[in-house]
């Protein structure tokens, strides 16, 4: 998902017109008109679609609750808590059990070579 926020180089508690402010000095470097970069027209196109979507109440809403949730901690639960110790058993039977037969290998080669 696109930052629109970092796109104009403003915060998320920004007002109208700070947004609007932001978009006019973007629209002064990197309009393809002005600006002779070869990805002037991309990066006007973008600046142009974050204007679009947080100059709208509506829309700026919705992006927010989009981002909020796709940002959204991981809170351990006790399933995956649970999933994480079962791993961690998994890793520490598989060690134990390698050792066990490295073990068992040499006893058996100390056994046939002793003689």
């Amino acid at each position: 998902m696109k930052d629109y926020y970092l796109i104009l180089g403003i915060n998320e508690h920004a007002t109208s017109d700070e947004i609007k402010i932001a978009f006019r000095t973007l629209m002064k470097v990197w309009h393809p008109d002005v600006c002779s970069q070869n990805d002037a027209y991309d990066k006007f196109v973008e600046i142009v679609e974050a204007y679009e979507i947080l100059n709208d109440p509506h829309q700026r809403k919705q992006y927010d609750e989009m981002r909020n949730a796709s940002e959204g901690t991981f809170q351990p639960t006790e399933e995956s808590s649970m999933s994480l110790f079962g791993c961690l058993i998994i890793f520490f039977l598989a060690i134990l059990s390698f050792t066990f037969v490295a073990f068992i290998a040499y006893k058996v080669y100390i056994t046939l070579h002793s003689t």
